[in-house]
């Protein structure tokens, strides 16, 4: 729960919000853990297990 609450905090930006209000609060956070969740899936099905905790896709190597 920790790691979850932390990635909200940095990769989301929740630590430093400006939002005001519980709904609207509840929406973003509930929106973060929607994509949190679609990333992690998209990268299962696309074969690549090891990537479903990355927010950002690292650049590819140059040869």
């Amino acid at each position: 729960m920790e790691r979850l609450n932390a990635r909200l905090d940095d990769g989301f930006r929740f630590e430093h919000h400006t939002i005001r209000g519980k709904a609207k609060m509840t929406a973003r956070v509930g929106l973060a853990l929607a994509i949190m969740m679609a990333l992690a899936l998209g990268s299962i099905k696309e074969g690549a297990p090891e990537r479903m905790r990355s927010l950002v896709r690292a650049p590819p190597q140059a040869a």
